[in-house]
């Protein structure tokens, strides 16, 4: 009888650890943190959303919202303001369009993963607010921007830009005081300027890109400390390809010491 009173305790006490735990891992300095859902946008399924912003707008922190292709082009303007991951279906055939006009897709949330689309048809492509940090633009399709394909406002920190093609832009990617980031294995073709640095953009990896058929592979102004390898400079080269820039107003040069002999293939 007192073994089973024993046990019985011991029970009891294991039961309400765990729901102790569980409560523990949900909260955070009194607020419950999402264990993210997934909404849908397009397709024909139950509940899906008809925009993408009608998802954004329903959906919290944590989330994710997947993007069929079944309704694409989808004509927005659409404004990402929390941490979301936010995916397409397909980077060729899942499109926004932003008719000509406007950011056609805009971050300021911290640490939003997109990816897998093709954004098209507006000033700016893919913009992130000043002080945007830990965003991953990823695996997208950027063209036809009559400013920049992506446009960093400032003070952005430790964001990776991946597998992209940027086409077709006044500037590929255009970032102002923005550092600690990476960006590699881009394939920037046929902009006026592949990625131009403004004023303070420390200490980014530039590795494995392409730069093909632009008017101006890169510019640089008052930015040091960057990091170029491995990158493909228009035809194979056996000797370090020099990038041109400014710090203030004296003419500045660095090098890509080992720049690539052949272009890079851009999964998707």
């Amino acid at each position: 009888m007192k073994l089973e009173l024993l046990v019985t305790i011991c029970i009891v006490f294991f039961v309400s650890g765990v729901f102790q735990a569980g409560a523990i891992s949900t909260q955070h300095d009194n607020q419950v943190i999402s264990l993210g859902i997934t909404w849908y946008v397009g397709g024909s399924g139950p509940g899906n959303q008809s925009t993408i912003q009608q998802a954004i707008s329903n959906a919290s922190d944590g989330d994710t919202i997947f993007v069929y292709d079944d309704s694409a082009p989808y004509y927005e303007h659409i404004s990402v303001y929390k941490q979301l991951t936010i995916i397409g279906e397909n980077k060729h055939t899942t499109i926004i369009d932003g008719n000509g006009s406007g950011s056609v897709v805009k971050i300021s949330a911290n640490g939003v993963l997109f990816e897998r689309f093709t954004v098209r048809n507006g000033n700016f492509g893919i913009e992130l607010d000043s002080s945007t940090d830990n965003v991953t633009i990823s695996k997208n399709i950027v063209i036809d921007q009559s400013d920049a394909g992506i446009k960093f406002q400032g003070f952005c920190e430790y964001y990776t830009i991946s597998y992209n093609i940027i086409r077709n832009c006044n500037n590929g990617s255009d970032l102002e005081e923005s550092s600690y980031g990476k960006i590699t294995k881009n394939s920037f073709e046929n902009n006026a300027y592949g990625i131009v640095f403004n004023l303070w953009c420390n200490e980014n990896a530039i590795h494995f890109n392409n730069f093909i058929g632009n008017e101006h592979d890169v510019f640089f102004f008052t930015s040091s400390f960057n990091r170029w390898h491995f990158n493909y400079w228009d035809r194979p080269r056996l000797l370090p390809k020099p990038i041109f820039g400014m710090v203030f107003f004296f003419p500045m040069v660095k090098f890509d010491l080992r720049p690539l002999l052949s272009e890079q293939q851009i999964p998707d």
